[in-house]
């Protein structure tokens, strides 16, 4: 059920991969339940079991690329405007290239964003997306009071 749903739960790789890396031998005889286990799993239980909150994409507005990168796990959310605040239309979530995870943190957030404006773009199509990289604006000025979401215009 967990990988049926997993367009709908943010971060899903990386919660999976806590998971997988527990279970990566044949048959394990006993499972050590660590407490980032236990928080991975609470996480994907409590993600399946509440209401995905997407909406359809309306393409009459643009859309809002919002994406990080953290642990060799690149994650997005598309979103557009709602109301007063951003609705999410989908969440992506994938693991990152080897040849990426060599790369200083800069780059793997470039990376990152690549990867993201690849799987959005069967719902963006060819209308206009902006994209916001947290990991950006932080390292162009460090220490420094700065919006959470970088613009890549």
């Amino acid at each position: 059920m967990a990988n049926f749903c997993r367009q709908c739960i943010f971060e899903y790789r990386a919660m999976e991969a806590v998971l997988r890396k527990a279970t990566l031998n044949d048959k394990p005889v006993h499972i050590v339940w660590s407490e980032e286990i236990n928080i991975a799993f609470e996480s994907l239980r409590k993600a399946l079991s509440t209401a995905p909150a997407l909406g359809l994409p309306d393409y009459s507005l643009p859309f809002h690329l919002f994406v990080s990168e953290c642990n060799g796990h690149a994650n997005g959310i598309l979103s557009q405007q709602h109301c007063s605040g951003k609705r999410p239309v989908a969440y992506y979530s994938t693991f990152l290239p080897p040849v990426v995870l060599g790369m200083p943190g800069c780059l793997r957030s470039v990376a990152a964003a690549a990867v993201m404006v690849e799987k959005s773009s069967p719902i963006v199509l060819d209308h206009d997306c902006t994209i916001y990289e947290k990991l950006l604006m932080t390292l162009a000025w460090p220490g420094q009071m700065h919006f959470p979401w970088y613009y890549i215009p």
